[in-house]
C-alpha cells in the first residue's frame, strides 16, 4: 500500500499532461479567428495542472474599461522672493464599461524654492494663449496630497454625487483613499507667444480600498519603469509625453498579492507605436477607424501574481538595483510573460483658461492660476491573459 500511496497524484498529472497537449493542438488551429475560446480553454488547463501542483491557483481577470472621463483641475500658484507655493484640486469622473461611474476628488499642495530671469504675462481665452513670455526660471519643491474614491451604480446616481461635491458635501462613505507625496522639480523657458515648460519627479502613494482591506503602494518609476514598458511592448514606445508607475498590493493581512505597472503616453506627430502594438489595438483585421493612432493617447496595465516564483524573483532582481540595465530588461519580460495585460487607446481633448504674472531677477514675485478640462474617449481595447492570446475588448467598445 506504501509503495502506491502516490499512484493517484501521479496518474492525475499524466492525464492532465496529456490532455493539455490535446487540447494544445486543436487550439493552435482555432487561434486566428478565436482568441476568446482560446484564452479561456488553455486558461482551464493552466489552472488545473496549478491545481495538481498545489497551488495557489488565482487568475487574474480582466477589470472594467474606462470607456470615458473627464477631469477638472483648478491650479493656484503665488511666488514670493523665493519662496513658492502650489495648490491643485481636480474632480475626475470615469464611466466604467460594467456601467459603474468613478469619481475621484483629489487635493495637493507644493511648498518650495523658485529662481528665474525675465518676465512673463499671458492669459488663456476660449483655450487660446494672449501675452508674452520672455523669462527662465527653475523650481523645486516638496509635494503632498490627498484624494478620495466614490463609485456610482449608474450615471444618476453620479450625478447626484456630482451636486453633493460641487456643494462641499461627502455624497457617500468613499470607497477608497489615496494619499501621496514626494518631490519635483519645474523647469520652465519663454521667448515671445511661445514657451517651453517640463517637470519631473519622484512620488510615494498609498491606496486604501475600504471594502476589501487592500493597499496599494505606488511609485511613480521614471527611466526604469519606461525601460520595462519598451521591453513590454517589443521596441520603443513613441510619446510626446509618458509617465510610469510601479504598484504593490498588500491584502488586509499586509501579505504582498500582486504587483502592477501601468503606463501612459501621447503618441507624438511623426512618431509611431511599435507594429506589434498597433497590431493589438487595430485587431488582426485592422480597424480604420482608429486613423494611423497619431495624437492619440494609449496605456498598458500589467497584473503579475507575486505568489509567482518568477515573479517575486525578478521583482526582487530589480528591487536590488533598480537601474541596473539587465534587471530592466528582465522584468519587463517577465511583465510580457506572465502578466496580464491590457492596451488601450483613447481620443482626448483639452481646454485652459486662467493667465500667469511675474517678474523675476533672481528672485521672482508672481502668481498664476489655470483651470483645465480634459477629455477622453475610448477608442480600442484588448487585453492578454498570461501566455495567452490578445483579444479585443467588445464588451468595453460596445457601451
Amino acid at each position: 500500500m506504501r509503495s502506491t500511496s502516490g499512484q493517484a497524484t501521479i496518474d492525475y498529472v499524466a492525464l492532465v499532461a496529456v490532455l493539455a497537449i490535446v487540447f494544445s493542438l486543436a487550439l493552435g488551429v482555432a487561434a486566428e479567428g478565436a482568441p476568446g475560446i482560446v484564452n479561456a480553454v488553455s486558461g482551464q488547463i493552466r489552472h488545473a495542472l496549478c491545481v495538481v501542483g498545489g497551488g495557489p491557483c488565482t487568475e487574474p481577470r480582466s477589470k472594467p474599461c474606462t470607456v470615458a472621463s473627464t477631469r477638472d483641475l483648478h491650479h493656484v500658484a503665488l511666488t514670493v522672493f523665493f519662496v513658492r507655493v502650489d495648490h491643485d484640486r481636480y474632480v475626475l469622473r470615469e464611466e466604467m464599461s460594467d456601467g459603474t461611474v468613478r469619481l475621484t476628488v483629489a487635493r495637493s499642495g507644493a511648498l518650495g524654492a523658485e529662481v528665474g530671469v525675465g518676465g512673463t504675462v499671458r492669459a488663456s481665452v476660449n483655450g487660446r494663449p494672449i501675452g508674452a513670455q520672455n523669462e527662465l526660471r527653475g523650481a523645486a519643491q516638496a509635494v503632498l496630497g490627498t484624494g478620495k474614491v466614490y463609485v456610482a451604480r449608474d450615471g444618476r446616481e453620479a450625478s447626484a454625487f456630482m451636486r453633493a461635491i460641487r456643494d462641499g458635501r461627502a455624497p457617500a462613505a468613499p470607497r477608497e483613499v489615496v494619499y501621496d507625496g514626494g518631490a519635483r522639480g519645474l523647469g520652465e523657458v519663454g521667448i515671445g507667444s511661445a514657451w517651453l515648460e517640463g517637470m519631473s519627479g519622484t512620488t510615494v502613494g498609498v491606496r486604501r480600498d475600504r471594502r476589501t482591506g487592500e493597499s496599494t503602494v505606488t511609485l511613480n518609476a521614471g527611466a526604469p519603469g519606461w525601460g520595462a514598458v519598451t521591453t513590454v511592448l517589443g521596441g520603443p514606445a513613441g510619446a510626446a509625453e509618458h509617465a510610469t508607475t510601479f504598484g504593490l498590493t498588500l491584502d488586509r493581512h499586509r501579505r504582498p498579492t500582486e504587483l502592477s505597472l501601468s503606463a501612459a503616453g501621447t503618441i507624438a506627430a511623426g512618431v509611431a507605436l511599435p507594429v506589434a502594438l498597433k497590431r493589438v489595438l487595430r485587431g488582426a483585421r485592422g480597424d480604420a477607424s482608429l486613423g494611423d493612432l497619431r495624437g492619440r493617447r494609449w496605456e498598458l496595465a500589467a497584473r503579475l501574481d507575486l505568489r509567482d516564483p518568477i515573479v517575486r524573483a525578478s521583482w526582487a532582481r530589480f528591487r536590488r538595483d533598480p537601474t541596473s540595465g539587465a534587471a530592466i530588461k528582465a522584468l519587463g519580460e517577465t511583465i510580457r510573460d506572465r502578466a496580464h495585460l491590457d492596451v488601450r487607446a483613447y481620443r482626448t481633448g483639452s481646454t485652459l483658461r486662467g493667465g500667469e504674472v511675474g517678474i523675476s531677477a533672481g528672485v521672482r514675485v508672481g502668481g498664476e492660476y489655470d483651470h483645465v478640462t480634459d477629455e477622453a474617449r475610448l477608442l480600442a481595447a484588448s487585453s492578454r491573459p498570461p501566455a495567452g492570446l490578445w483579444e479585443r475588448r467588445f464588451d468595453c467598445l460596445a457601451v
